[in-house]
């Protein structure tokens, strides 16, 4: 079949429809439905996608339209870009001991037997572990080793300077905010980072200090910042995020506030802009500095990450804090704060005091993982597959719970959050019902814990990162027999 014959018999196998009417971007239309069409394997590997050209005349849209959803297509490893030769559906490999292709024997398996023996669905804390290339990384740290053993030997309080140039890049180019090496420090994750910015800040004139922390959100924060001193306060959340007012009416001097403006933890959302700005604005008034909790903005399943708080205002007192440890595995305790690079000193010499270094061959290893381009294609996997596993943990929520649970929206992250239905939340505490399922080999983590002084809502995250497709399946049907009986 010529090429040209080929593209016109795709374009009418493919049967894309836009709604010019809808509220949802024509770019985003597009990309959702070519996912949808690859996902579920009605377009197979190695098939030739029509032409950017082609298919924006076909749809009548503007070529721009296709080039940015295939540009999104790419980067998220779902289509394969040759050449001279043009876009082709990318091979979705399944990780060893998925056994998702066969939906079928799947639906039929034990309820339990499915179950890593390491792991539970849906424990939020566990991880894509099957998808990291531990091989590469094997590699890695020979390599690392090898090339930055003089530097690797000496000390450095902000972190080996080859990692925090190779994450300036990185950053740089995921999110679109210059940053120098000097504005980057290496640390062992977002609570190490928490613990120096609260010693660095926390004291000002002898008199205690305070933060704005989110309710509802996670709990570990508010226990650090009372063991070094600062007084967390609790700040509303609604649909919007962190509610700027609240917070200045509560505490208008907090030393910093603590938002997780990619997504709220544990609702999801991310902050809006009127929010961002309005939070920004404070700041710069009342010379606070806003910590952005980023601790899984990489994981976005539709258009590129969101810009961090930082890149709407280059000049506002932003520190930004990252951890790789959910994207690669547990033992590697490996994070960083960006920020302006007076702060960035500040915090290395907080770290100098009780002289604690962060492993220096893990920072060479990942290093050259970052420059050899060995993260930026994990990445493109993950988001692959987690896109995959959440649409199917979606669906079969929708078509056997959606009398028992809301699915609260989401575009980022590897847990999913649910309301339970208000007859469900009158019978029975999802503390309750998160101890009934452990007895059956879930793990739930409760939503209504995670407030602090805001009246609780009911509900579950459920964590699908390390979990196969009939895992998922399989979790879910114990779910719902929990939830009915």
């Amino acid at each position: 079949m010529s090429s040209r014959a080929q593209d016109e018999s795709l374009v009418a196998m493919l049967s894309v429809t836009l709604d010019r009417n809808a509220a949802e971007p024509l770019v985003r239309q597009l990309y959702r439905t070519l996912r949808e069409l690859i996902l579920t394997r009605r377009l197979a590997a190695g098939a030739r996608l029509p032409s950017t050209r082609k298919l924006s005349r076909e749809l009548n849209v503007s070529r721009t339209v296709t080039l940015d959803a295939f540009a999104q297509l790419g980067a998220e490893g779902f289509i394969d870009s040759r050449r001279g030769s043009g876009h082709f559906v990318a091979e979705l490999r399944v990780p060893a001991g998925d056994t998702t292709p066969r939906a079928e024997a799947a639906e039929g398996a034990s309820e339990i037997s499915v179950w890593s023996a390491a792991g539970r669905p849906f424990d939020p804390a566990w991880q894509a572990v099957d998808l990291f290339p531990s091989q590469v990384w094997s590699r890695m740290l020979g390599r690392g080793w090898r090339r930055h053993q003089r530097s690797a030997l000496e000390r450095h309080w902000a972190g080996l300077p080859v990692l925090r140039a190779a994450l300036a890049q990185h950053l740089h180019a995921l999110r679109g905010v210059p940053l120098g090496p000097e504005q980057i420090m290496i640390t062992s994750g977002n609570a190490d980072a928490l613990t120096l910015i609260a010693r660095s800040l926390g004291r000002a004139g002898g008199e205690q200090a305070s933060a704005w922390i989110e309710d509802p959100g996670y709990g570990a924060p508010a226990q650090i910042l009372e063991r070094e001193r600062v007084a967390p306060v609790s700040v509303r959340v609604d649909a919007d995020g962190l509610d700027v007012s609240d917070g200045e009416r509560l505490a208008p001097g907090a030393a910093f506030a603590l938002v997780t403006a990619t997504r709220q933890f544990p609702l999801g959302m991310p902050l809006s802009l009127g929010r961002r700005l309005a939070l920004l604005d404070w700041a710069r008034r009342s010379g606070g500095l806003i910590v952005d909790d980023d601790y899984d903005g990489e994981i976005r399943f539709a258009g590129r990450p969101l810009q961090s708080l930082a890149g709407l205002d280059p000049s506002a007192r932003v520190l930004t804090l990252g951890s790789f440890s959910k994207l690669t595995f547990p033992g590697l305790r490996l994070g960083y704060v960006a920020g302006p690079a007076d702060l960035i000193a500040r915090l290395a010499e907080v770290r100098r005091v009780p002289q604690s270094l962060i492993p220096s061959s893990e920072q060479a290893a990942f290093a050259e993982f970052i420059t050899t381009g060995g993260l930026a294609r994990h990445l493109r996997q993950l988001r692959t597959y987690l896109t995959q596993r959440r649409l199917i943990l979606v669906e079969k929520l929708r078509a056997e719970a959606a009398e028992l649970v809301e699915i609260m929206p989401q575009e980022v992250g590897m847990q999913l959050t649910i309301r339970l239905a208000p007859h469900l939340a009158e019978r029975a505490s999802d503390i309750a019902l998160a101890e009934r399922a452990a007895e059956q080999g879930l793990v739930l983590m409760p939503l209504s814990p995670q407030y602090r002084e805001a009246v609780p809502e009911e509900g579950f995250l459920l964590g699908y990162a390390g979990w196969s497709e009939a895992q998922l399946r399989a979790g879910v049907r114990e779910l719902v027999k929990l939830l009915r009986s």
